[in-house]
């Protein structure tokens, strides 16, 4: 009789860990097997030892895979779109079935991420004259999509390798993995909105609409009406039809409550009965019910109005359900030059000429506090880039700026260029190297440097 195989167990073993982003479960949702690179992928979702990763349940350890959806309804193969590393990819879900029964579930991807641009640069190469740019016209789709639902950004538009963004990023996914209620806390200009939209597109109700609502620029005679929506005649000024209120417009997706700190104080018992019921009351008596998840978001210590008697404290732990911190920009300065090019590109796209930062902007940059966060650094990019000249954006564009950035600068007087730069780089290595619990190929990795030139800098520094 034929054999069907003649493979080992070493070899069988290798081919599999071939497959890139395997994933491989039993009917009660546990992994039999992830691949190498599913093992790294997962870390971003919590601390987990990947010697527990055998007959843990995949829901715990990587709340975003849709693997489970072949364990239920129809027993055919699924393809599944996603955003990895700002390109889109996709992944293939098969149901395992033997004898007519699902006994488990296999995720695989159909293209690494790295082997997109090449796979789209052949498609466009291969079309006529190379006019058809597909993977232009893929993300622009995506996008225009994203659009079409109200949101604005994805958690690939949140920029920095430091170890306060890993740990954003790590939150969001988590925040996005569950349907509670959320509360995003955070200094002005330090991303709040860039956070609700990211947790929006990562979560179920990606399809669904995503509402963005400011309570500061609400009169608090409209707030209630512009919340919960009205019945035709319900008060002078309304409309003969009626209207939606932003609850019922964001029904089956996400309405972010920004500024949530203004939210006037006879309103708040109503939203605190809109999340508890699931239903609005419209002005003028008729009720619509509603599913809808709402993130809030404020820069205000709410557990010291609630002592003050400015906010209820039950609708403050009602929306307090997950909590999600953006860090300030002082925090993680090593991120600066990121953020810069990141920024620098969308003005030079816009400019007539392309122009560049001069490095004594940056040493300039480590030494400031950024009260005002991203926001403050990509106006005052802006700034310089509307005064620059030249192709080089430098001190003398912007002096008045930097005279008080010189003032304000909690950073020692007198120091040198040099030892400015030193100070940054060495606390950027300290803190990598503090996420990573010492692991020196991770933090290299991390820091964009080879683990020579890390040990080099550790020694430098004096961090071992």
């Amino acid at each position: 009789m034929a054999r069907e195989h003649d493979l080992s167990y070493e070899e069988c073993l290798m081919i599999l860990e071939h497959i890139q982003g395997l994933v491989v479960i039993d009917k009660n949702e546990k992994v039999k097997y992830l691949s190498p690179d599913m093992k790294e992928r997962i870390k971003i979702f919590g601390d987990f030892d990947e010697e527990t990763y055998i007959g843990a349940d995949i829901n715990e350890i990587h709340p975003m895979s849709k693997i489970t959806n072949a364990l239920k309804g129809k027993k055919e193969d699924a393809l599944v779109f996603y955003m990895a590393s700002g390109f889109p990819n996709m992944a293939r879900v098969k149901p395992l079935i033997k004898d007519g029964r699902v006994e488990g579930a296999i995720d695989y991807d159909l293209l690494k991420s790295s082997d997109w641009e090449e796979f789209l640069g052949n498609i466009e190469q291969a079309s006529t004259g190379g006019g058809l740019n597909i993977q232009e016209n893929l993300v622009a789709l995506m996008n225009k999509s994203l659009e079409r639902k109200g949101a604005k950004y994805s958690i690939d538009t949140i920029i920095g390798s430091s170890r306060q963004i890993a740990e954003l990023k790590q939150d969001i996914r988590r925040a996005a993995s569950s349907d509670s209620q959320v509360l995003v806390r955070g200094e002005t200009g330090s991303g709040k909105e860039l956070i609700a939209n990211s947790i929006h597109h990562l979560s179920r109700r990606a399809n669904g609409p995503m509402i963005e609502v400011n309570c500061a620029a609400i009169p608090e005679t409209l707030m209630e009406s512009e919340l919960f929506g009205y019945e035709p005649g319900s008060f002078t000024g309304a409309k003969k039809e009626g209207s939606k209120g932003f609850f019922e417009m964001a029904d089956k997706g996400t309405l972010f409550l920004d500024e949530i700190d203004h939210l006037a104080y006879h309103v708040q018992p109503k939203l605190l009965r809109v999340l508890q019921e699931g239903e609005v009351d419209r002005i003028g008596g008729s009720k619509v019910e509603v599913d809808v998840r709402v993130i809030a978001a404020t820069n205000k210590d709410i557990r010291k109005m609630v002592a003050d008697g400015l906010f209820r404290e039950d609708l403050y732990y009602r929306l307090n359900v997950i909590n999600v911190e953006a860090p300030p920009l002082r925090e993680h300065k090593e991120d600066i030059p990121l953020l810069v090019e990141s920024h620098l590109e969308k003005l030079n796209r816009r400019g007539k000429h392309e122009k560049i930062l001069d490095e004594e902007v940056y040493d300039l940059f480590y030494k400031y506090d950024w009260p005002g966060n991203t926001r403050e650094l990509f106006n005052l990019l802006e700034r310089g880039f509307a005064m620059s000249e030249k192709d080089r954006i430098t001190v003398k564009e912007f002096e008045e700026m930097f005279m008080e950035i010189l003032k304000t600068s909690q950073e020692t007087e007198g120091k040198t260029l040099q030892t400015i730069r030193d100070d940054a780089e060495k606390e950027a290595i300290r803190k990598t190297l503090e996420f990573f619990k010492g692991n020196k190929s991770k933090a290299a990795n991390q820091l964009g440097i080879t683990r020579s030139n890390l040990y080099h800098k550790i020694n430098k520094y004096g961090l071992e």
